[in-house]
């Protein structure tokens, strides 16, 4: 399941059109994805430590991931 999730991960953050050029948070990953949170966030950390995304400041302090290009 853990590629799986993870590649609904990629797609959604491929398409996610959000206020700052493709950054989602991991609530707006999850709310999108369908994904639960412990899912959402051990993918995150995979596909960060992969190279196949990247962290992403946002406003107030929340935490935001895209793409990485």
């Amino acid at each position: 399941m853990s590629e799986e999730a993870k590649q609904k991960i990629l797609d959604f953050l491929g398409s996610f059109s959000g206020s700052e050029k493709g950054v989602a948070t991991a609530a707006e990953i999850k709310k999108g994805t369908g994904l639960d949170r412990e899912m959402v966030s051990k993918c995150l950390k995979e596909l960060e430590m992969e190279g196949k995304i990247m962290g992403a400041g946002r406003a107030a302090g929340v935490f935001g991931y895209k793409l990485k290009t």
